[in-house]
């Protein structure tokens, strides 16, 4: 998780968000990449602590979400 925190901090200090949903990352040789096309303007309401958390963590809306998309 400290790769996303200081992904997180690049991103804000550059005034971007990226999406920070699951499958917009690959893991390999235990680095962290972020694959996914899209980046907004930095709004705090979409940071990582505030919206990409909740889907990096075993929270009840990442379990959620598995429940209704998981086959």
């Amino acid at each position: 998780m400290e790769q996303i925190y200081k992904m997180s901090e690049k991103a804000k200090s550059a005034g971007i968000n990226i999406d920070y949903f699951p499958t917009n990352f690959i893991v390999q040789n235990g680095l962290i990449y972020y694959i996914d096309y899209e980046c907004n303007d930095y709004m705090d309401e979409w940071n990582f602590e505030n919206w990409g958390i909740n889907y990096c963590s075993k929270t009840s809306q990442f379990i959620e979400y598995l429940q209704q998309h998981m086959v």
